[in-house]
């Protein structure tokens, strides 16, 4: 069995072989016909803004540049948010690229990250607190504002699947830290939940996967992702009940990374501590299937790491040997 069969009982709902894991199991296409963020060098976006890294750690992701934030006033988003088609993008040489990256398409799988969701959007072009307030501000201007921002990204599913025929998007859009949401429940289902709903239509329409990556506390919308037909929820760490979550949606619901990196990516941690931590991962989530395994973040910051997560979950998943409660 291919890894890329593996991973295909799993959106299927049913147990697979072994436990994918997502980086081995899978290849994410990078295409700069979208640019959402500049990854892992400065410049700007689509958008206008300017991203940086951080000299004293090139290693981790592209931050906003301080100061850079383009305006304070939901109201004027249509002046600096231009939401622009991306119909006129070379995707015939996007097309070539994917065919050399993803060489092993009959083995794995492929998808696309949409890298910077609405709400991360807005936090980047108008500041994170300006960000925070502005559905309070106006509630018609910023529900108008993820309608479209939904409509950029369906427009770009087209494109996704025409050229690079991905098997599953991941949506990109951090709605929560370790301790709760950045916003209420009832918020988010006021402005995001139809605008994902839409989304996620369309990407099964075309035949693809819907996968969300949020971090930090999600648990009180789980309910709604799954409603709304979301496949997989990525990140999945442990500040959520993942056992409460794992027994209430687990037949429909795939959790995919859940890997913690407070632990794997922490000062001083030992082989056997990320081991540890991968079978927890296992443990927890992977009982009859619906687990895809990796970094909560995707990627650990650390050499190395995401060697020993993928080695120990290919030994340690095998569904022949595993035991659960």
């Amino acid at each position: 069995m291919t890894e890329r069969e593996n991973m295909q009982l799993v959106w299927e709902h049913k147990q697979p072989e072994w436990v994918p894991m997502i980086n081995t199991a899978s290849q994410m296409i990078v295409t700069p016909e979208i640019n959402d963020r500049p990854l892992f060098m400065s410049g700007k976006d689509d958008f206008g803004l300017e991203w940086e890294l951080d000299p004293a750690h090139p290693e981790l992701m592209t931050h906003v540049k301080p100061g850079g934030e383009i305006f304070d006033d939901i109201t004027e988003w249509k002046k600096y948010i231009d939401f622009k088609s991306c119909g006129d993008k070379n995707w015939e040489a996007a097309a070539m690229r994917t065919r050399a990256m993803w060489a092993k398409k009959d083995q794995i799988m492929g998808y696309v990250v949409c890298n910077i969701g609405a709400f991360e959007r807005i936090c980047a072009m108008m500041g994170h607190v300006n960000g925070l307030m502005a559905p309070y501000d106006d509630e018609e201007a910023y529900a108008e504002y993820v309608e479209a921002y939904a409509d950029y990204r369906i427009e770009q599913m087209e494109y996704f699947k025409k050229y690079l025929d991905v098997d599953f998007l991941m949506m990109h859009d951090d709605w929560g830290n370790q301790n709760n949401l950045f916003m209420s429940p009832e918020m988010w289902r006021k402005f995001y939940k139809e605008p994902e709903r839409r989304m996620v239509k369309r990407c099964h329409e075309l035949g693809m996967y819907y996968m969300h990556h949020s971090c930090g506390y999600n648990e009180p919308i789980i309910g709604d992702l799954v409603e709304i037909g979301v496949d997989s929820w990525h990140s999945v760490q442990p500040c959520n009940d993942l056992k409460k979550l794992k027994a209430e949606y687990g037949d429909r619901l795939i959790f995919a990374g859940a890997v913690d990196p407070q632990v794997t990516d922490a000062p001083g941690a030992t082989e056997e501590q990320i081991r540890a931590e991968v079978r927890r991962v296992i443990d927890t989530l992977g009982k009859g299937g619906g687990l895809l395994c990796s970094s909560a973040v995707m990627f650990s910051v650390v050499p190395g790491v995401d060697g020993i997560i993928d080695d120990e979950g290919r030994k340690y998943g095998q569904y022949s040997t595993l035991k659960f409660d």
